[in-house]
């Protein structure tokens, strides 16, 4: 069973400025390079809103989790702003423990998240 993470990019109907991560899998080390790179070039590209749907995201480590909020960051400081939503138990406990849960928008599906930013 592969648990690389996958990452696919869909559109927010009305938003050129606006996309969703869906990621599955495991966020980890091995992940971290490509993941920049790609959020990195939407960013680059005009795109200030990020939510990442994490249904399918079974594990993140610190240092999958230290992207996110670099992410976090990131669009804040571009004026916009990343959301997560469907976060499963498992990565929600981790978000805990590290005590991020006050430093990351969370909302509970993928369309609470759009409107959030509407």
């Amino acid at each position: 069973m592969n648990h690389a993470l996958e990452l696919n990019v869909l559109p927010v109907a009305g938003r050129s400025d606006a996309r969703v991560l869906r990621l599955s899998g495991e966020f980890d080390a091995s992940a971290v390079e490509r993941t920049l790179e790609e959020v990195t070039s939407l960013l680059d590209g005009g795109v200030v809103h990020l939510i990442a749907d994490c249904h399918d995201l079974r594990y993140v480590n610190s240092t999958g989790l230290g992207v996110i909020l670099h992410f976090s960051r990131v669009t804040r400081e571009r004026g916009g702003s990343f959301r997560l939503c469907q976060v499963s138990e498992p990565v929600y406990e981790i978000i805990e423990i590290i005590g991020a849960t006050t430093l990351l928008e969370l909302h509970d599906t993928v369309e609470e998240a759009i409107q959030a930013i509407s």
